[in-house]
């Protein structure tokens, strides 16, 4: 491990990256404890202040998609490839806008855990434990969760083991580490097409790479509220859809409502009101977000029309039928 250290610990004019094949071995030294907690450390930290390479990343991947447990199923769901460590200074809409799309008629993919660093914030899995579902413990339950109502979430300790040991040691760090960036483009679905928010442009071509790196051919990449797939409530948000460029304009949606921290209780009541069609306050913004995840996915290019659908799915029912159906199956676990 000292080789690795003396190449991205030799101070901010010296350092140099590794090489995929040494990013690598330097990250299977750290999961199989061949280096000291000390050294992980120090590589954690060095990694922090010079930020890691595309190809550092590309070989922090390589080694942990060969631990992956691959949820295997003939269908390619839309992956939500978003921050694992959650929100703190916003509403969370994603949860109602996924059963929107997918009584739209697409199939979506999640995966995650909680309580990681640097943030610790809420995030969408524990306000659908909120609004009545369970987080799945196995796969074969994911797998049916996919199949029967459009949307499947696995725990990252249900794919990732090796990634999910590591936490303790990550928030014990309590600064991001290059596994904040890596973790969400694992794949773990093997689909191939994925959406992702993030917090800093620069990372939309980091990003980008790094999904092509692990089959993906539609990608969906913009500068997003807190880093998740919503788009920005009070300004456009440009949406970078493969080489393609959609403007998203927030019409009608008021900022107050979205730009507030809430307890996960209250997020949970208001997406579940959302999918009742009792709200009015909120059911524009989680339309807007929808629409985005259904051009993700393929259905359609025009936002116009993705907006159609999604108004389409929310008022007939079926986006509700799709959670209660989410609810049920989660249940029977």
């Amino acid at each position: 491990m000292i080789e690795f250290l003396k190449k991205v610990g030799a101070g901010k004019k010296r350092f140099k990256d590794l090489t995929r094949e040494e990013a690598y071995n330097a990250e299977k030294m750290i999961i199989e404890g061949k280096a000291t907690e000390l050294q992980t450390g120090a590589f954690w930290s060095a990694q922090r202040i010079k930020y890691a390479s595309v190809e550092e990343l590309k070989g922090f991947l390589d080694l942990h998609r060969e631990y992956t447990t691959f949820i295997d199923t003939d269908l390619k769901p839309l992956d939500i490839a978003i921050n694992y460590d959650g929100k703190d200074r916003s509403v969370h809409i994603l949860p109602a806008s996924i059963f929107i799309s997918a009584g739209a008629g697409i199939y979506l993919s999640g995966h995650g855990a909680e309580n990681v660093p640097s943030k610790y914030g809420i995030t969408y899995h524990q306000i659908l434990e909120k609004m009545g579902a369970k987080t799945p413990k196995k796969i074969d339950t994911v797998k049916k969760l996919l199949e029967k109502t459009g949307f499947g979430f696995a725990h990252q300790r249900l794919f990732a083991q090796k990634l999910f040991n590591l936490l303790p040691k990550r928030r014990e760090f309590g600064l991001r580490t290059y596994h904040n960036t890596m973790e969400r483009l694992l794949n773990p679905f093997n689909t191939d097409k994925v959406i992702t928010g993030v917090s800093h442009p620069p990372y939309i071509q980091k990003y980008t790479e790094l999904a092509e790196h692990v089959g993906i051919e539609r990608i969906t990449v913009f500068k997003s509220l807190e880093g998740g797939v919503e788009p920005f409530p009070n300004h456009e948000t440009i949406v970078h859809l493969n080489e393609k460029e959609i403007t998203i304009i927030p019409e009608g949606i008021k900022k107050e409502f979205f730009l507030r921290k809430v307890s996960p209780e209250e997020n949970g009541r208001i997406c579940l009101s959302i999918l009742k069609n009792e709200d009015k306050d909120h059911t524009p913004f989680a339309i807007l977000t929808a629409s985005i995840l259904i051009m993700a996915y393929g259905l359609t290019d025009d936002i116009d029309q993705a907006k159609q659908m999604a108004e389409e799915s929310l008022k007939s029912g079926k986006a509700h039928e799709r959670f209660k159906k989410y609810c049920e199956i989660s249940m029977e676990e």
